[in-house]
């Protein structure tokens, strides 16, 4: 067998000439560890010159595979001889060996010239491996900030404060809103909201039961009656897949904000999370602020705060696919940012970091590996998966009971650098 090592590429491409059996399987390997000691964190085989293939052979293909999987890197065939094709389809392991080119094609003889590479890059930070995929690089996104979030310290939401907001696909949103036909039809439901790549999910405060959702079907938009809140429009720069290089392994919240807006290059973005949940922390409101007023200024002081949140005080949802939609700063937002300031508040006691999340929570529901497609993976998780609440996610600091913040085990982050923030009704 001979191993010819082709370089120039983000993928290091392995011809393989000859027999890949038990006497020549232990070289392929090694070259494949030498391969990953150089750094090379993708590798892709072009067998179309191996007209024989062993189960020793085969061993050696998983356990590359297993290597590369491990480091969150890539490793795949990307063209075959008709007789290596049979013997890797016979053993079932085509899903796991060949690329989707070679899948795509029936498979046999691929020319070398169809390398597939994976279009990503590696980091590894603080026992997380993160995929960075470039979608739209010099996309940045607008925010504009609606209404004012006052009434809901002190006093009550008046209808000349509601606003019907419609949000498209290219746009997400957070705040407190209702979906209704008006003021009135909605004054006993308004709370928590998010929305995002044409799906909006709201949970009423009236019933206490499970959330509602709309989505966009045709010419149908979702709609929400917004208090206050938040709507940003644009492209994604970047999807950042993240997974943990350890086992157990938990990302906290505002650890991983931290980290998507290094690897991002950002002080400002707007995150839309899909991740299996390792336990939220989060709220929603017991009472409508469009119903519900009160003369005290400490509404959620203890110990009134019980009559108007609701709060697990033990992380709650776990192993629950989550779709989280907010906006993390580095520092409080000055200058033109200054109307974010009053939506966003620090993620931990003493972080740098200022944000507002709200969370969907869903069954739970295995996506596909590294890129995904946001429009796509929103609408099916709506689809096919059981919504069930809508959270404001927060820090229990609690002295003696607090339970921290919500946590992530593997996922996916969509990054939204924001480079505009209007208030509603300035001139864009």
């Amino acid at each position: 067998m001979q191993i010819k090592t082709i370089t120039g590429g983000k993928t290091l491409e392995l011809q393989v000439t000859g027999r890949l059996d038990n006497q020549s399987a232990g070289d392929l390997t090694a070259a494949i560890d030498e391969a990953l000691r150089m750094g090379n964190h993708a590798v892709s085989l072009d067998l179309s010159g191996t007209n024989y293939i062993s189960s020793a052979g085969i061993g050696a293909l998983v356990k590359a595979h297993k290597q590369f999987k491990a480091i969150r890197g890539y490793f795949g065939v990307m063209a075959i001889s008709p007789e290596g094709a049979d013997v890797i389809r016979l053993t079932g392991l085509s899903n796991m060996l060949l690329t989707d080119l070679v899948r795509s094609r029936g498979s046999t003889n691929v020319s070398t010239s169809a390398t597939i590479e994976p279009n990503f890059r590696l980091s590894v930070q603080t026992g997380f491996a993160y995929e960075i995929y470039d979608v739209h690089p010099q996309a940045k996104l607008s925010c504009e900030v609606i209404g004012n979030s006052a009434p809901i310290f002190q006093g009550k939401f008046q209808e000349t404060q509601c606003q019907a907001v419609d949000f498209p696909v290219a746009t997400l949103g957070i705040g407190l809103g209702a979906f209704g036909n008006n003021f009135a039809d909605c004054a006993n439901r308004f709370g928590e909201f998010m929305a995002v790549a044409g799906a909006a999910a709201q949970q009423p405060t009236s019933s206490g039961g499970k959330p509602d959702y709309q989505q966009v079907i045709g010419e149908f938009v979702p709609q929400v009656r917004m208090l206050y809140g938040l709507k940003c429009s644009g492209d994604f720069s970047q999807l950042i897949r993240f997974d943990s290089v350890a086992e157990n392994g938990r990302l906290a919240l505002s650890s991983f904000a931290d980290q998507i807006l290094r690897l991002a290059n950002t002080d400002l973005a707007a995150l839309v999370i899909l991740a299996e949940s390792a336990g939220l922390i989060g709220t929603a409101l017991r009472r409508s602020p469009a119903t519900s007023s009160d003369s005290s200024a400490a509404r959620f002081s203890h110990p009134e705060i019980r009559q108007w949140l609701s709060f697990n005080p033990d992380r709650a949802f776990v192993h629950t696919q989550t779709l989280v939609v907010g906006v993390v700063s580095r520092g409080v937002p000055t200058g033109e940012q200054l109307p974010l300031a009053s939506l966003l508040r620090p993620l931990s006691p003493g972080s740098e970091l200022h944000g507002h999340f709200h969370a969907s929570v869903f069954t739970y529901r295995p996506f596909k590996k590294r890129k995904l497609e946001l429009n796509e993976t929103v609408s099916t998780l709506f689809e096919a998966e059981d919504l069930q609440a809508v959270l404001h996610l927060l820090h229990d600091d609690r002295e003696t009971a607090g339970r921290g913040e919500s946590e992530f085990v593997r996922g996916a982050c969509w990054v939204g650098p924001i480079d505009r923030v209007l208030l509603q009704g300035t001139q864009r």
